[in-house]
C-alpha cells in the first residue's frame, strides 16, 4: 500500500516515514500515535517521580514535626506540672576562712509526686550573664510541703563573686522542663567588707 506525500503529491510507501521524492517528514498514524504515547508516558513517568518526591518530603517532614511535636508536648506536660518562683537571692561572708556562701529561696506552688525523677539545678551568673557557679542537687532532698521560700543551690567560693542574677532550672533526664530567672539585690546581701580584690 501506498500514501501520498502532503508536500509534491508523490506516492511514496506506506511505512515510510520520509518522501523519497522530497525529504518530506511524513508521520504515521500509527507512529504518530507511538511517538505521542511515548511522549505521554515519558511526561506521565516525569510527573509521577515529581508526586513520589512532594509526597515522600511530605511524609519525611510530616513524622519529624509529629515527633518534635510528640517531645514538645511531653516537655509541655511535665512543665505544667510545675510552678515555682525565686522569693530571694542570699549571701553570707565566713572572714574566719574568708569564704563566701550564696544560695536562692525558691517558693514552690506545685510539683509532680516523684520529686527523685527531677534535678533542680541554680546557676549564678555575674553582669555579663557569664557562668560564675552552680550547684546541681535531687529535687526530693529540697522539697516539702511549705508555705515560704525554700533554700536550694547552696555555693561556696573562696573568692568574691560579684553574682548579678541567677537561674533555676528543673531537669529531668538532661532535658530542661522549667526555667525561671532573678537579678540579685545586691544590697540585701550579707557580706560585711568583702574583699572583692580577692577574685583569683
Amino acid at each position: 500500500m501506498t500514501k501520498k506525500c502532503p508536500k509534491c503529491g508523490k506516492q511514496i510507501p506506506d511505512e515510510s516515514n520520509f518522501c523519497l521524492n522530497c525529504g518530506c517528514h511524513i508521520y504515521n498514524k500509527d507512529s504518530g500515535n507511538d511517538s505521542n504515547s511515548i511522549f505521554s508516558n515519558g511526561k506521565i513517568f516525569l510527573v509521577l517521580i515529581f508526586v513520589v518526591l512532594i509526597v515522600g518530603g511530605i511524609l519525611i517532614f510530616s513524622m519529624g514535626g509529629s515527633d518534635d511535636g510528640q517531645a514538645d508536648d511531653g516537655l509541655s506536660k511535665l512543665a505544667k506540672e510545675f510552678s515555682f518562683t525565686i522569693t530571694d537571692v542570699n549571701g553570707n561572708h565566713n572572714s574566719a576562712d574568708n569564704s563566701y556562701f550564696y544560695w536562692v529561696e525558691v517558693l514552690f506552688q506545685k510539683v509532680p509526686s516523684n520529686q527523685k525523677d527531677y534535678i533542680v539545678k541554680v546557676i549564678y551568673l555575674d553582669e555579663n550573664n557569664t557562668e560564675v557557679g552552680q550547684e546541681i542537687q535531687s529535687l526530693a532532698d529540697v522539697y516539702y510541703e511549705a508555705d515560704y521560700g525554700l533554700s536550694v543551690g547552696y555555693h561556696t567560693s573562696y573568692k568574691y563573686i560579684d553574682v548579678d542574677s541567677v537561674k533555676v532550672q528543673i531537669i529531668k533526664e538532661n532535658e530542661v522542663i522549667k526555667e525561671t530567672s532573678a537579678k540579685v539585690d545586691k544590697n540585701k546581701l550579707n557580706f560585711e567588707n568583702p574583699d572583692k580584690n580577692n577574685t583569683k
